[in-house]
């Protein structure tokens, strides 16, 4: 399942991930990974999750990060779940590409069995033309 969390900037978007994932690890069967670009809520984190800072890494396109995720799944057979936070720095709040990057969850979702769950700052009515599920902030 592709789940998106959208809000402005300062709606508590990386605070409900960050929670999310902490109450996940109790439950979770699978390994956790936070993919964030910087690596500033590392002791927020269960240490049982994975944390990757992505600005660590020659990221340049969509294309390279999406090798870059796909690497991440590739390296790990038992990822359960994937939180992505500050998908905007990533891709420039280009929205096109965000969709375009959501899609390409899917499959992985679909091929792989991995839920992905996103932090997006957008008007909280943002609706993507790629079906996911909106969680509240």
């Amino acid at each position: 399942m592709v789940q998106v969390i959208t809000g402005e900037k300062g709606a508590g978007k990386t605070k409900k991930l960050i929670s999310l994932a902490n109450e996940m690890v109790s439950n979770s069967k699978g390994h956790i990974v936070y993919i964030s670009n910087n690596s500033e809520h590392m002791f927020d984190l269960n240490s049982h999750i994975r944390l990757v800072d992505s600005s660590q890494f020659p990221i340049s396109s969509i294309d390279s990060f999406i090798g870059f995720v796909f690497g991440i799944i590739s390296e790990d057979y038992d990822i359960e779940t994937i939180f992505i936070d500050n998908v905007n720095n990533i891709f420039k709040d280009n929205f096109e590409q965000i969709e375009h990057f959501i899609k390409t969850l899917k499959f992985a979702e679909e091929k792989y069995g991995i839920n992905f769950i996103l932090g997006i700052r957008a008007p909280k009515d943002k609706e993507f033309n790629v079906e996911v599920e909106y969680l509240a902030v």
